[in-house]
């Protein structure tokens, strides 16, 4: 980094008043060129060590040169910058040393732009509407978004801008850019989320934060484009088979599927609308596997297509009675040898038209799809010395047929995996006009 004395003149001036003018400039204009033109160091941190070096207090510093928020780039290491809050909430992260975390999460918006911010320190009491001038935070890249943090090192404060109060962005609680309107729409990493939907099911548990135990709700809510789990991390007294509007909620995904966190920050109200009974949200969502692909999975979705493969690891399986993994050549990865219980399982490769996933029958679901249970399958492999008779079995029941399914899928390093819980033949699928979608498909 390259920079000439003129660059330095506001920066020459701050230092010197924070060290109440016991420095000369000409000693500053070296130390400022040794620490940003040697040391490749930014200017905001070259000049906190020189007062620090000199005895004075960084905190007198003045603020630098603040950026609008649209100027900001990515994997920057110093920004400065003066924004109102748009929305912000608080949410637990487990840390890489086993321990726990509380940060904070929101947008802010100074009219150029909004970006998502994250605070790293252990406490930050600013609410929706205030105005935060900010010095020597870093920004990050995410998926062609700009995210702002707030770490230690970075100087907060709230101030007062005629400008920024007049502000008109959405209220906390309101729809904003990324945000979802419904259930469908909702993605990993979604903030200030507003949606109306209906619990169906909620239960309490406890859980241990810190070492402390720390009661929280989950469950399932719905409206008409789909369902999906939820946490709330404060009692917001919700009830089964009841009308939310819920705002300022956030997203975070479990293992792949998207998940409504609600904590003390979210608004929680009961609204007399328009939604589906209980008994109609119960059944399940339908999805195409290409919408599945692209939201990361769903916690209750409906599947109609066709099995085009009977996949390898199907049928009779041996589990370890420790950890119930299955055993590869009576190994467990973790236990070692063991002798293993019996299990049922079937591994499929389904399509629908617009895609293809993983799709898992457990044993109950395989038993069905047989006509056989557990013993009688144990008994036909004694009979014929080999498991391939069952597997032969199950791709006479189950290859090119169409079927329905109902279940939870989830997206892994691995693919798209559905894992049934309901299982039956698709009596309404056009079989013809499907095989002509799927080899026009392949022929381009």
């Amino acid at each position: 980094m390259q920079a000439n004395e003129t660059d330095f003149g506001p920066h020459v001036k701050d230092i010197a008043e924070a060290l109440e003018n016991k420095l000369d400039e000409a000693t500053i204009v070296e130390e400022l060129r040794q620490y940003v033109e040697n040391y490749g160091i930014d200017l905001a941190t070259a000049k906190e060590a020189i007062v620090r070096k000199h005895y004075g207090d960084p905190r007198t510093l003045q603020a630098s040169a603040f950026l609008p928020l649209a100027n900001i780039k990515a994997d920057e290491s110093s920004v400065s910058f003066r924004a109102k809050i748009v929305s912000v909430f608080s949410k637990e992260i487990n840390l890489k040393d086993g321990s726990q975390k509380t940060i904070f999460e929101g947008e802010i918006a100074d009219g150029s732009a909004t970006l998502r911010f994250t605070v790293w320190r252990d406490e930050f009491t600013a609410k929706p509407g205030t105005i935060l001038e900010v010095t020597n935070a870093y920004s990050k890249g995410w998926k062609d978004r700009v995210d702002l943090n707030l770490g230690d090192r970075c100087r907060v404060r709230e101030v007062e801008d005629e400008a920024l109060a007049a502000l008109d962005v959405p209220a906390a609680g309101s729809p904003t850019a990324g945000s979802a309107s419904d259930v469908a729409g909702l993605r990993n990493g979604m903030g200030s989320v507003t949606l109306t939907v209906r619990i169906l099911d909620v239960q309490e548990r406890e859980v241990t934060v810190r070492g402390e135990p720390k009661a929280l709700w989950s469950g399932t809510l719905a409206d008409a484009s789909g369902s999906c789990r939820f946490t709330a991390w404060h009692d917001h007294k919700l009830q089964a088979d009841t009308i939310y509007e819920i705002g300022n909620a956030y997203v975070r995904e479990w293992q792949g599927i998207p998940e409504l966190q609600i904590n003390e920050n979210t608004a929680v109200g009961t609204v007399d609308a328009e939604l589906p009974s209980l008994e109609e949200l119960a059944v399940g969502t339908n999805y195409t596997i290409d919408l599945l692909d692209e939201r990361g999975g769903a916690s209750d979705a409906l599947l109609e297509g066709h099995v085009l493969a009977v996949r390898e690891g199907s049928g009779l399986i041996f589990r370890c009675p420790e950890c119930n993994r299955v055993l590869r050549s009576r190994q467990c990865m973790v236990h070692g040898e063991q002798e293993g219980q019996p299990d049922l399982r079937t591994k499929l490769l389904f399509d629908d038209g617009t895609g293809s996933l993983q799709l898992f029958l457990n044993r109950e679901l395989t038993e069905k799809v047989l006509g056989r249970d557990l013993d009688s399958c144990l008994e036909l492999v004694r009979e014929n010395y080999s498991a391939e008779a069952l597997t032969e079995e199950l791709e006479q029941a189950l290859l090119l047929k169409p079927l329905t399914v109902e279940g939870y899928t989830r997206s892994d390093d691995y693919g798209l995996m559905f894992f049934a819980r309901k299982c039956q033949p698709a009596h309404n699928l056009d079989v013809p006009s499907v095989a002509r979608q799927f080899l026009a498909a392949l022929e381009a």
